[in-house]
């Protein structure tokens, strides 16, 4: 896959595609874009919530179902760590099927 890089303008692919791809899918609201209502993740629902195993366990479901709608072939492993119970910190593992990643 390919498209445009969002700083520079330049065309990205590979690995530097998926990046952004994934970076603008977690950043996304869902809901905020008309034609696309199903893209992105809906943080607010997280707001203010405490930090339970149940609540890290939605988490990961919505980025999961995110990030795979977004890209297409691409499966999430998610490790995600509390800190001090009241952080949650996410580590994004993505494994991509049919999907050439350049190094």
């Amino acid at each position: 896959m390919m498209g445009m890089d969002e700083g520079t303008g330049n065309l990205i692919s590979g690995e530097a595609w998926i990046r952004q791809a994934v970076r603008r899918a977690i950043k996304t609201q869902k809901g905020s874009r008309p034609m696309l209502r199903w893209y992105g993740v809906n943080h607010l629902k997280y707001l203010g919530r405490q930090i339970t195993a149940g609540s890290v366990l939605d988490l990961t479901a919505d980025l999961s179902d995110s990030i795979e709608a977004t890209i297409p072939g691409a499966r999430l492993r998610t490790v995600i760590g509390q800190e001090n119970g009241e952080r949650i910190k996410v580590s994004l593992e993505l494994e991509t099927n049919n999907i050439e990643v350049e190094t």
